[in-house]
């Protein structure tokens, strides 16, 4: 078929590939065969060759072609050029050559017209997405929430679970299974905490009631509270309206306390209006009812188990209390034995209708947390009750042995008979009017405790214990030649035996006829007088006084120095102590004159205890005699005052060291730490010149001040003393009177002693009736001068 390159070109015009796209047909050698509306005539020079793509002006055809054929025939994908600045694709595409054309179609189209309605597209499809998503996100929030729900209510009752609130919430429901599953899960799970929080908080309860209990179990001392503690901690945890706590007394076991609903009623000894108390024996409990509740405690007594028991028989003993109830129904109860760590039972707790009931209804066996709790309270107030019992019993012990030693200080000696026994009662006597002062400078003293209370009653029982050490012979000592007995003796016989040489000497010189007998008994007779008057005198001298002159000294030393003549051995007979003292000195031959009167080296015994450790309360070591005891005869009868040697005196003062060591030595507790400092400043004055540690007023506590008032009136007063006269109370006050003016004692005490009338109700009871001489206690009242200078 011919074909005209216009026809041609103007086919090709008429193919639309794109809005913009241009087709054309080239030949092997790219030369142009048709393009779209071209005009030929211009193109086709005088040879009539087609004209090459390079050479046209249009830029399109130009470009594309070279860009295309450059690609060469094997490639198919589109090629990119440049086109005044616009992207174009070209393709080119060989055609069919079996008539030897060899021509080529190349298409050339702006790159946005390829690809504008790829992205009109996308633009469709991303609003057509945001109007889905807008529709889908809300119905998913809305399933999501509707989904979630259960989920966020499964995370606030966790909360709630983990703050252990179980307040009510709402109800969990899911159309998801699992979910539903999960949320009925976690309800039972809550349940089962808020029960099992529930048991533990009532546990945790309880379990602070009964150490609450226990701290005050063992802190109380007083009985009568303790019973009622026990009592009423196991009545709070049984959940019980009432019961009985029984307590052995020996062989019996006795009702101590009763308790129905609010009512109660501490019964024996324990209460300041005892109740009679019901007893029973152990051994009748087969003669007992068996509804009776007296068997089951005595059957707990036996068995020592704790038991229950449920009956609506249950019969209760007569109370005692006020109003005998009448309408009381016991239905159940618990019996629970106190048993000690020695496994011995001091008790039974009985508890009526409790609210906490044992698994087993058999009534042979406890069991439950709550009747453990209720053993754990039994066994800490059995340890309670006793170490209670176990205290009393020591301080009983304690002070049975504390009398002992004072009633044996008593019986030790008549001088001392009473006395340690007395004093107590006096100093008691005194330190409850001290104590109860208004005015005055001791108006703030007080004795607040019974452990001060107590803490001075030892001191006043144990001021003189150190006399256990002192010599009874020392303490008894009524003339200054006695020891163990009276040398007295031994001085008048060596006076017989001076009576006796006198006479031999006489009738000796009547025999031989140196002298006329006249002159003879003269003689005789006088110095029989003198040697009865030498005697008579020394025998005065060793009865003692209030003082011996220097004249008197003289003359026993002149009587001493008299000799007699000792034919017999002093050295045979004796014990290895006395041998050891003559052992410094020479026997002499026999028979050898002596002195009448004489201190030999033996009567001197070195000192053999001494206390360097002690000083006095300025810090000074203390002064002792350089000897134990001086027994010389004549440095005896030479005593000034009285029948004691210093060395003597000094043994009787030693028993305030002695008693000072020995409570020293004893582990008094805290509260009664000031025992010894109490016992032991009973001899000391205000003024520093007492004994043992010469302390001052300040340095002396008011309960030793008291003790010491006490101490020197019983003295002064005690009837029972063999040496003395019991002195009437006007005797004594004087005395104590001039003691006081001397800041010997302490006048505000001795005021408070005389104010309060506590001499005259002592008197009342210990002194004889004439005894009791004072009715007016003015004249030994403090008057404002000696009160200034004390």
């Amino acid at each position: 078929m011919d074909v005209s390159l216009s026809q041609l070109g103007a086919m090709l015009a008429r193919q639309r590939v794109t809005p913009h796209g241009t087709l054309w047909i080239v030949d092997a050698a790219s030369r142009l065969v048709a393009v779209p509306g071209q005009a030929w005539e211009g193109l086709i020079d005088d040879r009539l060759q087609l004209p090459l793509a390079s050479d046209v002006t249009d830029p399109v055809v130009r470009t594309a072609t070279l860009a295309a054929v450059s690609a060469g025939e094997g490639s198919r994908a589109p090629r990119v050029a440049d086109i005044d600045g616009t992207p174009y694709l070209a393709t080119l595409t060989p055609m069919a050559d079996e008539h030897g054309l060899h021509f080529r179609v190349i298409v050339a189209a702006p790159l946005e017209d390829v690809t504008g309605h790829i992205t009109d597209m996308a633009l469709r499809i991303v609003l057509l997405a945001a109007v889905i998503l807008g529709l889908a996100v809300p119905l998913a929030m809305h399933l999501a929430r509707r989904v979630a729900r259960p989920v966020r209510l499964l995370c606030e009752e966790a909360g709630k679970i983990q703050r252990f609130d179980f307040s009510a919430s709402p109800a969990i429901r899911s159309h998801v299974s699992e979910m539903q599953a999960l949320a009925t899960a976690c309800e039972v799970m809550k349940s089962t905490i808020r029960a099992r929080t529930e048991s533990l908080l009532d546990t945790q309860a309880t379990l602070e009631k009964l150490v609450a209990g226990g701290m005050a179990l063992s802190a109380e001392k007083d009985m009568a509270r303790l019973v009622t503690l026990i009592f009423q901690t196991a009545k709070e945890l049984a959940g019980a309206d009432g019961g009985v706590l029984y307590l052995m007394e020996g062989e019996e076991l006795e009702v101590e306390l009763v308790s129905l609903h609010a009512e109660s009623l501490v019964l024996g000894g324990l209460s300041e209006n005892p109740a009679p108390r019901v007893k029973v024996r152990p051994e009748i409990m087969p003669f007992l009812q068996s509804h009776s509740v007296l068997r089951h405690a005595c059957e707990a007594l036996r068995t020592r188990k704790a038991a229950t028991a449920r009956d609506e028989g249950l019969s209760l003993f007569p109370t005692g209390l006020p109003e005998e109830p009448k309408d009381y129904r016991i239905a159940s109860l618990i019996t629970v034995p106190l048993a000690t760590r020695r496994e011995e039972v001091i008790g039974v707790i009985q508890l009526f209708n409790p609210q906490i009931l044992p698994s087993d209804e058999a009534g042979d066996g406890i069991s439950g947390q709550g009747m453990g709790f209720i053993g754990s309270l039994a066994a800490q107030a059995a340890v309670a009750l006793d170490n209670h019992h176990l205290v009393l019993s020591l301080r009983d012990l304690f002070d049975a042995l504390i009398q002992v030693i004072a009633s044996s200080i008593d019986a030790k000696s008549p001088y001392t008979a009473g006395h340690c026994t007395r004093v107590p009662i006096l100093t008691e006597m005194l330190a409850q009017a001290v104590h109860e002062a208004t005015d005055g400078p001791l108006a703030g003293f007080r004795i607040e405790t019974d452990d001060e209370w107590r803490q001075l009653w030892i001191a006043a029982w144990l001021h003189d214990c150190g006399k256990v050490t002192t010599p009874e012979y020392v303490v008894d000592k009524a003339t200054k030649l006695e020891t163990i007995y009276n040398r007295i003796h031994e001085i008048r016989m060596r006076f017989e035996v001076l009576r006796r040489d006198v006479e031999i000497s006489h009738l000796r010189k009547c025999g031989l006829g140196q002298a006329a007998p006249q002159g003879l008994g003269q003689e005789f007779e006088e110095e029989i007088r003198r040697l009865h008057a030498d005697f008579e005198f020394v025998a005065a001298c060793n009865v003692g006084g209030e003082f011996l002159s220097d004249e008197d000294r003289k003359r026993l030393e002149h009587i001493a120095s008299r000799q007699w003549l000792r034919y017999y051995n002093d050295r045979i007979g004796l014990s290895e102590e006395e041998l050891g003292r003559k052992a410094h000195e020479a026997e002499p031959e026999l028979p050898t004159p002596e002195p009448l009167l004489t201190d030999k080296p033996e009567h001197v015994i070195p000192r053999r205890r001494a206390y360097p450790d002690l000083v006095d309360a300025q810090g000074n070591p203390l002064l002792f005699p350089e000897n134990e005891y001086n027994r010389g005869e004549l440095y005896n009868l030479c005593i000034s005052r009285g029948t004691l040697t210093p060395e003597e005196r000094f043994k009787i003062n030693e028993h305030m060291l002695s008693g000072l060591e020995m409570l020293k030595k004893i582990p008094f507790p805290e509260q009664l730490g000031r025992v010894t400092e109490i016992a032991t400043g009973h001899h000391e004055t205000l003024i520093g010149t007492g004994y043992p540690l010469k302390k001052t007023k300040d340095q002396l506590p008011v309960e030793a001040r008291i003790l010491a008032i006490a101490d020197i009136f019983e003295a002064l007063t005690a009837a029972d003393r063999p040496y003395k006269k019991a002195k009437t109370l006007s005797e004594a006050l004087g005395i104590m009177a001039r003691m006081r003016n001397g800041r010997h004692i302490d006048p505000d005490i001795f005021d408070i002693f005389l104010a309060s009338g506590v001499f005259s109700a002592y008197a009342e009871t210990h002194l004889a009736a004439f005894q009791r001489d004072v009715t007016d206690v003015s004249p030994y009242v403090s008057q404002s001068d000696a009160r200034n200078t004390s």
